[in-house]
């Protein structure tokens, strides 16, 4: 059966320019066969779990947890909501993501919430993020006027039944944290977390998500495409 709606992607594409977090693996392309020469076009991809859009298994911070080839793709896939949150910053509490929520006056079952924040915009307006290529943080204000969820608001999500939180930040959680509460919390009661999103060119409102990881064996996350499909 075709796809009905628009698709919109909104996968970071990975290139030697896409932003990571501090001390990620930086990521490279490499051309080891060219096609004059070799009849072929065959590249060497190198980079981490966690570069781009990609998707968080339990085991990233769990002992015993889950690793993304695992991972119940049934569950990164459903009825979502884009949340706007660009005008706030720092930490996002319960009372924040409820009150936004509920202004959606949704009606039907939602088992995916998507959060967008002022990374879109930075992404929009210039896709390398400062502080974040290769590796090399820079200014302070650039970790204080990130979004993250806090315990209350990751919370909120587990009591609410969603199975998959995204957002487009680098984390859930303040990049300044060592304890990383919000990912302990979604990941221990099988709440997927995919993070680094492009939302950039999203509305608020209603689509279905479709987010499939790479099926590395044994890995703690694994980059991702991710599509919305709007009805409009």
């Amino acid at each position: 059966m075709p796809v009905k709606g628009n698709i919109i992607d909104v996968t970071v594409p990975i290139s030697s320019l896409t932003p990571i977090f501090p001390g990620d693996p930086e990521p490279s392309i490499e051309r080891v066969c060219i096609l004059e020469k070799d009849g072929c076009a065959v590249s060497r991809l190198s980079f981490g779990s966690h570069t781009g859009t990609h998707v968080d298994a339990p085991s990233h911070i769990l002992k015993d947890g889950l690793s993304v080839d695992k991972l119940d793709l049934e569950s990164l896939m459903g009825k979502a909501v884009v949340l706007d949150l660009s005008r706030r910053n720092g930490a996002l509490t319960d009372n924040i993501l409820e009150k936004a929520y509920n202004d959606q006056k949704i009606t039907e079952r939602v088992s995916i919430l998507l959060l967008k924040t002022k990374a879109s915009f930075r992404n929009e307006q210039n896709p390398e993020i400062p502080g974040f290529q290769a590796g090399k943080p820079d200014r302070k204000e650039e970790f204080e006027e990130s979004a993250y969820l806090d315990a209350t608001a990751a919370t909120w999500i587990v009591r609410n039944g969603f199975k998959t939180v995204g957002i487009d930040e680098f984390s859930v959680d303040s990049l300044y944290s060592e304890s990383l509460p919000a990912h302990h919390m979604l990941l221990s009661n099988n709440v997927n977390i995919v993070e680094c999103l492009d939302l950039s060119s999203v509305d608020t409102g209603m689509y279905f998500f479709l987010c499939l990881p790479l099926k590395v064996e044994g890995c703690d996350g694994a980059p991702a495409r991710a599509l919305l499909i709007s009805d409009s």
